[in-house]
């Protein structure tokens, strides 16, 4: 390959590996800002809208369609509530329970739309997803073996919902795919409408609290700035122009660099330390979740939509 061909490449997977540390600084910031959880979720869905109108704009604008029609979609619009669930749900469970509790059972996303692709779009569901599905299953209760908190507990299962809302958006999306023809010219720019949308859903959810309890201080609206703008829009947008242009195999790959980094950030500035049993649980969703990746990246060598955190 030449250096020429080769940069691309390369660009793409710096791209892929930004995204992944930016997201996993999510946990961090929810940490360090003094908010309830609706209405920290509310701003930071807020923060994060204009940037996710601006790349969908540009993708649309990149292939020459308006982005309009897309929202008169109703896979679009149900994939946006589900990315609206994702959201709230994280940083509600981000504030309950440890940030590696939040983001590794949120992690077993992927397992969910490998089980769903039967009956919504009519994939095979292969020995490995079953395998993977049960080691990630072990996971989930070795979590909830931990002697923690009724507040905890309650985290740890709006982590799974979050998990729920994180398979609900790539699986929507390519029922939106399959709707409008493999060679649909807005495929790109879709999910950025969909995610910006489902920032709007959250804003409106939260709004009560949001008006309610505003943040206090110009340090959390800085934070909050951040999480918004930054660690969900600019790192979409990073992993979204990329993912097109390598494998679905590395793209996964370098994506759990999320789940392992949340918790060494939450530890070295907040002092937080998982749990033995969350590390058990969360290795064993790690090992599954990128086992399955593995074997099924070796028959699926074409790009995946983007994902959804």
């Amino acid at each position: 390959m030449s250096k020429a061909n080769a940069w691309p490449a390369r660009l793409a997977t710096i791209q892929v590996l930004l995204a992944a540390v930016l997201w996993s600084s999510g946990g961090l910031g929810v940490k360090s800002v003094e908010a309830s959880a609706l209405s920290l979720a509310g701003y930071r869905s807020l923060f994060a809208i204009p940037v996710l109108v601006l790349a969908a704009s540009l993708e649309a604008r990149r292939k020459q369609i308006s982005p309009w029609p897309m929202l008169r979609r109703k896979y679009v619009w149900m994939a946006a509530v589900s990315y609206a669930v994702m959201v709230t749900s994280f940083v509600a469970s981000a504030k309950l329970t440890t940030a590696a509790n939040a983001i590794l059972l949120q992690y077993t996303g992927p397992i969910y739309v490998a089980l769903l692709s039967w009956p919504l779009l009519r994939e095979r569901v292969r020995v490995i997803d079953w395998v993977a599905t049960a080691g990630c299953v072990l996971g989930m209760v070795l979590f909830f073996l931990d002697k923690v908190s009724a507040e905890g507990r309650l985290g740890n299962l709006f982590a799974i919902a979050s998990s729920f809302g994180f398979a609900g958006v790539p699986l929507l999306m390519r029922l939106e795919q399959r709707a409008q023809g493999a060679s649909w010219p807005g495929l790109a720019a879709s999910p950025f409408v969909a995610m910006a949308l489902g920032n709007a859903v959250s804003v409106l959810f939260c709004a009560r609290e949001m008006i309610a309890h505003p943040l206090a201080t110009p340090s959390a609206w800085l934070i909050v700035l951040g999480l918004g703008a930054v660690q969900i829009g600019a790192a979409y947008w990073l992993y979204g122009s990329a993912v097109g242009r390598m494998p679905a195999l590395r793209s996964t790959l370098l994506a759990t660099i999320e789940p392992i980094l949340s918790p060494v950030w939450v530890a070295l500035f907040r002092g937080e330390l998982p749990t033995r049993w969350a590390v058990a649980g969360g290795s064993v969703i790690l090992f599954s979740v990128t086992a399955q990746a593995l074997v099924k990246g070796a028959r699926q060598p074409t790009p995946e939509l983007p994902d959804s955190r």
